[in-house]
């Protein structure tokens, strides 16, 4: 047997050109044994299975791992090396039979080579062997495709080899006696295998990764399976587990505000509640409501501190709408995060979102283990310094390795692919299943990603996970629906019941027994009230900011679409204030340093000097997780929910002489009536009438809020979330927004259905059933019309070079500036690129030649001057041509 060859290397110096494929079942089988220490939750899954039997579980799962590749004994397989094609199968066959060695080796495993393993293994009830050696084998992203069980049950003995078959009963008579441990007992139907199995897969998709590294397991001759299971592999996974950055460091002892921080200030009560809550055994839910600046970060990193102090987990994983968020949490974490663990640990930090490489911070954090030379993320002393973010570069290199880290934040994006059917969910499921999972900004998701996040907590939970959820404000009915998901993970079943309406508030759904609800006092500088005032229109927030800006205030307008964005700005300028625009449709480069510029001028470091006069106008990326400070704000009518979010950045942070006497929120909106006909929103808002689409909820934001004429905080909030969402709340709107309200609820059960359909089933188990596993498809983690990426390209008459300029002429950094130089645009507003000169187009294509191998879908935008800035072509969908502007003060211009 020790002629069929796993791995095959020609320059490996002085060793075996091939790896036997017994060795490498033993290399993975050690290094799962290992794994198992660092993510003891697939290990208490099986435990549970066969009444706590940590021994039994053990030796079932390394077992497992042994026999994940079996299937690699077939001749299909092995005449994909016809130089170390084995001779006990004879000649090379004349044509080359199929090698699907996943299908074959589970087939191997149900019929075959059951009576080998039946010993080790008596209590596997039939019906859940299918479902398990299907985890097993299908190791390398996704589970079996249609028809491949239906090829795996169709091959003749013949087509397999049946000196193949007898090599590898040899192999497995022969090393599974080597695993310690007694045999597995249990008896477990196939619907307890199948929630075990997405573990399992994990488990076994990492074992195989790692015990991989050819560099540890080196090719080199050694006859005796006994001998090199004990002295050569064993002894060998460690050192390949430690050489792919995966480790449990120590967590540190010395919790709360103080310890986390350094600070000397007084916890908020948020965060003292945090720091004292008591917390039982098994897995735990926190729904945390408080309002902007009340330190909900801080809370949520001292409670996910103190479980993993309770062994709930060995790290955290906070997940941001967006990757502004995202990195804006990142760079808090960076000099506080080493704080979680022990003075002489090492922990990683990761950044996971579809820019992270473009973050200059995290690029410069990007070093190897152990090093320190990331820059500080704030001026200070050496704790800044020391504390900047370490971070192993296979971590960053590879999006499947990202929950991998000690502490991670990016997308909820980055979480959503692991309920989702797509490659290596299982693996992104195993490591957040030793992750605390922290939710931010709960309240901005839609219908269709408040599915996948409710999914996302059953798995979680299911996996023994742990997990914190924040949100300025959430309904009542959103609650009870994530406490349900979380309880289904748990295969208990939850009971709705009514909600205290307190707020700021904590609601504690441990492992058992109804949730328990805490009132939280609010942080003593945050209780006020802010009036609410109506305008009629653009034109009156536009001259009210101006007038303010002329008496040194600063001020912010926010609004609904990028379009009235850039109207709002070139009407400001025409007043003679040039204001700062901020929204998602610049290049890449140019939002990142639009986006410093703003944190620079109204964040909590900004000094009177540097607001005086300053205006921003933006989109809707202004009012998340920032921490922006104005003393003037304008919006647009929006949800009501949106609205106290946006009010947030109102007078956020204490400050003398400000150039305004009162924070007022003023709100431009079309006049609450009880006659409000199909179009009142779209006579103010013509533009967003299509962003929030349920124009009644609108009505009852606004009528609520006017009504009350004042944003009472905390005391009132509640109550006025509850006016919105709450149960019936809807039901007196105006007869003539009744079609606008059916529209956009059908539309929110529409997407419902779509995520329900999307998302993978728990109890369906790692299998093609649990959801549409097919690599052609391509499943979104958000809805929304159709994106196309540009990457802005600039002519100067010979070729096209990066919108933004590459720091020098290395192929890395070169790839980096086109991806600086990435906008996306809807797509109805074009295709693709329109029609330019032939020397333009051929430069253009051959620029994207090399992209389309690798499946990049980008479109080179060439831009030429002109007296707007520059100006592209753009592909029309009907055919026709369109001029589209590029200003980087201005972004994407239509």
């Amino acid at each position: 047997m020790l002629d069929f060859w796993g791995k095959t290397s020609n320059d490996v110096a002085g060793a075996s050109a091939f790896h036997p494929l017994a060795w490498h079942s033993l290399d993975v089988a050690a290094v799962a044994e290992y794994l198992l220490a660092i993510f003891p939750g697939a290990l208490a899954t099986i435990r549970g299975l066969c009444g706590d039997n940590e021994l039994q579980a053990r030796a079932f799962l390394v077992r497992l791992a042994l026999l994940h590749d079996i299937g690699k004994f077939s001749i299909g397989f092995q005449v994909k090396a016809p130089a170390f094609f084995p001779g006990r199968l004879g000649a090379l066959p004349a044509s080359v039979p199929l090698g699907d060695h996943t299908a074959i080796g589970a087939r191997l495993l149900l019929i075959e080579l059951s009576d080998v393993w039946a010993p080790f293994f008596p209590g596997l009830d039939i019906y859940a062997q299918r479902p398990l050696f299907e985890a097993v084998c299908a190791h390398h992203g996704r589970p079996f495709a249609e028809g491949q069980w239906r090829f795996a049950e169709n091959l003749l003995i013949g087509e397999i080899g049946a000196e193949a078959i007898g090599a590898a009963r040899e192999f497995a008579a022969a090393a599974l006696p080597l695993i310690d441990g007694p045999a597995f007992t249990a008896i477990c139907g196939d619907e307890r295998i199948r929630q075990a199995s997405w573990l399992i897969a994990g488990l076994i998709n990492l074992a195989d990764w790692i015990g991989s590294n050819a560099s540890v397991f080196n090719f080199e001759p050694v006859g005796d399976i006994a001998h090199y299971w004990t002295t050569i592999a064993r002894p060998r996974a460690k050192q390949a587990v430690a050489a792919a950055g995966l480790s449990r460091p120590e967590i540190s002892t010395a919790i709360g505000y103080r310890a986390l921080t350094g600070k000397a200030d007084r916890p908020s009560p948020l965060q003292k509640f945090a720091e004292t809550v008591e917390i039982g055994s098994g897995p735990d839910l926190f729904l945390i409501e408080d309002m902007t600046g009340a330190g909900k970060t801080e809370a949520a990193l001292i409670l996910a501190h103190r479980l993993m102090l309770a062994g709930k987990g060995d790290g955290l994983f906070m997940a941001l709408p967006t990757m502004a968020t995202a990195n804006a949490i990142y760079g808090r974490l960076g000099s506080i995060y080493r704080k979680l663990f022990a003075t002489d640990a090492n922990p990683s930090l990761v950044l996971a979102h579809g820019a992270r490489n473009l973050h200059e911070g995290f690029r410069d954090s990007i070093v190897d283990v152990g090093a320190y030379a990331a820059p500080p993320y704030s001026p200070g002393g050496d704790d800044c310094q020391t504390a900047s973010a370490t971070c192993a570069a296979w971590i960053a290199d590879d999006r499947r390795k990202v929950f991998f880290a000690d502490v991670g934040a990016g997308t909820i994006d980055q979480a959503f692919l692991a309920v989702l059917p797509s490659k290596f969910a299982a693996l992104r499921q195993l490591g957040l299943s030793r992750r605390i999972l922290v939710v931010d900004e709960a309240h901005a998701y839609g219908a269709y990603e408040s599915e996948e996040l409710a999914r996302l907590l059953t798995f979680h939970a299911a996996h023994g996970g742990s997990a914190i959820v924040l949100s300025a404000t959430l309904p009542e009915t959103v609650k009870a629906a994530l406490c349900k998901a979380f309880r289904l993970g748990l295969r208990q079943s939850f009971k709705r019941q009514d909600w205290p309406k307190a707020y700021p508030a904590v609601t504690h759904l441990g492992y058992s027994g109804p949730p328990a609800f805490a009132p939280v006092e609010p942080r003593a500088d945050l209780p006020r009230q802010t009036p609410v005032v109506r305008l009629e229109n653009e034109n009156d927030a536009l001259s009210t900011l101006a007038q303010a800006a002329r008496a040194g205030a600063c001020g912010v307008y926010i609004r609904n679409t990028v379009d009235d964005v850039l109207h709002a700005a070139a009407a400001l300028r025409e007043m003679g204030i040039d204001p700062l625009v901020f929204h998602a449709r610049f290049a890449m480069g140019d939002r990142q340093g639009i986006e410093h510029e703003v944190l620079r001028l109204f964040g909590p470091a900004s000094t009177p000097e540097q607001r005086a006069g300053r205006v921003l106008v933006a989109s809707q990326v202004a009012e998340q997780s920032l921490d922006l400070d104005f003393d003037v704000l304008a919006t647009d009518l929006a949800p009501i929910d949106l609205l106290i979010q946006r009010a947030g950045r109102l007078w956020r942070h204490v400050r003398k002489n400000r150039s305004v006497s009162e924070a007022r929120l003023l709100i431009v909106s079309p006049s609450p009536i009880e006659e409000a006909d199909q179009d009142w929103y779209r006579r103010t808002f013509p533009k967003a009438a299509y962003v929030y689409g349920n124009h009644a909820l609108l009505w009852r934001s606004a009528k609520s809020l006017f009504e009350v004429g004042v944003i009472d905080s905390p005391t009132g909030v509640r109550a006025l979330v509850e006016s919105v969402y709450g149960v019936g709340a809807l039901d007196d709107a105006p007869k003539g927004l009744e079609g606008r309200r059916r529209m956009a609820e059908g539309k929110t059960m529409a997407d419902k259905s779509a995520a329900k359909l999307n998302l993978l089933d728990p109890m369906q188990g790692y299998s093609a059933d649990a959801g549409a596993w097919d690599s052609d498809i391509l499943t979104p983690t958000r809805l929304g019309d159709e994106r196309l990426t540009l990457r802005l390209a600039l002519w100067d008459g010979t070729r096209l070079t990066p919108w933004i300029a590459p720091k020098d002429e290395s192929f890395i950094e070169q790839r980096r500036a086109w991806a600086l130089s990435e906008v996306a645009i809807s797509r109805f507003r074009g295709i693709g690129r329109g029609g330019y000169d032939p020397q333009i187009e051929r430069s253009a294509t051959a620029l994207e030649a090399p992209w389309r191998e690798f499946g990049e879908k980008a479109v080179i935008l060439p831009l030429t001057p002109c007296e707007a800035g520059f100006q592209g072509i753009l592909a029309r969908e009907n055919g026709a041509d369109a001029r589209v502007f590029y200003d980087p003060r201005a972004g994407v211009m239509f």
